[in-house]
């Protein structure tokens, strides 16, 4: 027990004395799919890592993270020059190599961002935007290049900006980024898929096909959408393109990050139901209703090209099949794990999906297979189900 006391802390000092003057990767965000896969790789290549955040630990950050980085607690809407732990930041006058931007999602927080950082002097500025842009630029065939990411022309910029608001406001951020004098790079990236996702989209559509009987009801999938094809990308994709920036010292330049594979929504489905359900039948419902619940894709202009990537970057994108089991793996046991999140997709399946008479059973199916029989016999109680039935 002795020698392996003297070997960890022979360790921990060696950590400590090898990031002594080490050059600092400053993250704003960090909690999300993207994110967590990106603090995690930087940590991994030995970089020391700063991450601003508001401080809410989803799934499970805090384990992962809280004694391996620099947190700094900022809600970004008040400003991060105004943020307490940001200003004893940089009073340390931290060397940063790199800001990796996962939250600025409109041009005012960009413009705040970049404010606040320009007198640390990072040697590039990595804005994560997202494919949807592409949905308010120039009309362009697909696969779509990064090229093709600007404004149409005055007349039709209104009537764009208004078919992708989310589209916009990350398109506004890039120009705000571009028009600072820093030195960039933006990486564009398709859907994410895969753990510790924050939007709750892919844990929805998993439940629901995990649970196809009792939810009693067909994914709805709108006509003008089901052959529309898109690319996705998975957060380990965005980790490697950030830290292959960093080590290559790019800068002044844009990258598009996707999965080497063709989706529409229907495969996509398909692919999750043989995945997850082999035994039961899923299926969909194909309606011209403009009021359909669906949650991919986030930009309808079609496939992103990686080739840029691929060869500036030596990028290798992930493989879907493998990222499609870690995906599914991860939230198969997350139901169990992590109760909060798993609540606030059933809130939201149970809100825009199951009519109200499926509602009840879909949540005891959830509860009893999480093994939380007490929480179960709490929740149905008022609705006087009785308990040889749970």
């Amino acid at each position: 027990m002795l020698l392996l006391g003297i070997f960890v802390l022979t360790v921990a000092l060696a950590e400590l004395a090898s990031s002594e003057g080490q050059e600092t990767v400053l993250v704003l965000g960090g909690q999300g799919l993207a994110g967590s896969a990106t603090l995690d790789a930087l940590l991994h290549h030995q970089h020391k890592v700063a991450a601003l955040n508001n401080g809410k630990n989803y799934y499970d950050y805090e384990e992962m993270f809280s004694s391996r980085i620099t947190n700094i607690g900022c809600i970004r809407s008040s400003g991060i020059k105004n943020c307490f732990e940001f200003l004893e930041f940089v009073r340390g006058s931290p060397k940063v190599r790199a800001v990796v931007d996962f939250t600025s999602s409109d041009g005012d927080l960009m413009r705040d961002a970049v404010a606040a950082v320009a007198d640390l002097h990072p040697a590039v500025y990595i804005f994560v935007s997202a494919a949807a842009i592409y949905d308010v630029t120039k009309d362009s065939e697909h696969p779509l290049k990064e090229e093709d990411g600007v404004r149409p022309d005055a007349g039709k910029r209104a009537a764009y900006a208004a078919s992708n608001p989310f589209g916009d406001k990350m398109l506004s951020s890039e120009e705000v980024l571009l028009a600072s004098g820093l030195p960039y790079v933006i990486v564009r990236s398709a859907d994410l898929i895969g753990p510790r996702d924050t939007t709750y989209r892919w844990w929805q559509y998993q439940l629901w096909a995990e649970h196809f009987k009792t939810v009693n009801q067909g994914f709805p999938i709108p006509n003008e959408l089901s052959g529309l094809p898109f690319s996705l990308a998975s957060g380990e994709d965005v980790a490697q393109v950030v830290t292959k920036i960093i080590e290559k010292k790019k800068v002044n330049t844009v990258y598009n990050v996707a999965i080497e594979k063709t989706f529409t929504l229907p495969i996509l489905l398909l692919d999750l139901c043989t995945h997850v359900n082999k035994d039961k039948e899923c299926y969909a419902d194909y309606t011209d209703s403009s009021e359909a619940y669906y949650l991919y894709p986030s930009n309808h202009q079609g496939t992103l090209s990686i080739e840029k990537a691929k060869t500036e970057l030596n990028f290798e994108p992930s493989l879907w099949q493998s990222v499609l089991k870690t995906t599914v793996d991860f939230y198969t046991e997350a139901k169990a794990l992590y109760t909060p999140e798993r609540d606030t997709v059933l809130r939201r399946l149970n809100e825009n999906v199951v009519p109200y008479l499926r509602l009840d059973p879909l949540t005891k199916e959830i509860y009893l297979e999480a093994g939380e029989i007490k929480k179960t016999l709490e929740t149905f109680e008022q609705y006087s189900i009785p308990k040889e039935e749970l």
